[in-house]
């Protein structure tokens, strides 16, 4: 079957730094991929090519059979949407406007049935609606993020280290939100630190360091394997 997002031989450098070199990623329809590695193996600049952000020196990025547009808006058209690191909501909008900020494709009575779909997937900020997002809590924002996300109707959606800087009850929550999502049909491509969390709800997973792909396989398999658990688990 061919895969929904098909990344082959991607390059990206910045001056003289290869970021990533010749990285080859697949994710089917309906999968949870989960991408772990340290702290500057380039899993965020992986995302930030896909979603065109950054331009690649080389490789190809295939979508649903077909190569991604380069401009960030017409990815975004096409149903690929990244929830960027450090969730990144605007601190001075509240959350209403931050939702329609997320939906600015979208207009008029469908929009409204989008927020409520949201409204229901996160009851919180519903009733904080008209709060600004500058006083809310991490992984309030971290929710936030996602509701955004999720207004510009994913068909794939890009999570970069979304339990990044949060306790671990709100990790919980998180991951129990990803699961959710899948279940509404939406495909996600997860980049991790938390590499526990990443391999235990994921169907298949790779491994980034320094810029290439060390290992690949099941959540689970990788969850077994020595290497993974030295470097990523504690042992």
């Amino acid at each position: 079957m061919e895969p929904m997002l098909k990344v082959t031989g991607l390059a990206v450098s910045y001056g003289h730094v290869e970021a990533l070199r010749g990285v080859s990623v697949e994710v089917q329809k309906g999968q949870i991929v989960s991408i772990i590695g340290a702290n500057g193996a380039g899993k965020t600049t992986l995302l930030r090519t896909i979603s065109g952000l950054v331009r690649p020196q080389n490789g190809s990025i295939l979508f649903e059979g077909e190569e991604l547009p380069k401009k960030p808006s017409k990815i975004v058209a096409k149903g690929v949407v990244q929830v960027p690191e450090g969730r990144k909501c605007f601190s001075g909008l509240t959350v209403r406007d931050n939702l329609l900020v997320g939906g600015y494709l979208f207009k008029g009575r469908d929009l409204e049935k989008d927020l409520e779909e949201q409204y229901k997937l996160f009851p919180r900020l519903k009733e904080r609606e008209n709060q600004f997002a500058g006083t809310f809590s991490g992984g309030e924002q971290q929710m936030l993020a996602v509701a955004r996300g999720l207004m510009s109707r994913p068909k794939i959606l890009l999570l970069d280290e979304p339990s990044m800087g949060l306790a671990p009850l709100i990790v919980d929550q998180i991951y129990d939100l990803i699961r959710q999502i899948r279940e509404r049909g939406i495909t996600v491509l997860l980049v991790e630190q938390n590499a526990k969390k990443a391999l235990g709800i994921c169907d298949y997973a790779y491994v980034l360091e320094n810029g290439r792909i060390s290992l690949s396989g099941t959540g689970q398999e990788l969850l077994r394997s020595d290497d993974v658990r030295k470097a990523y688990l504690g042992g």
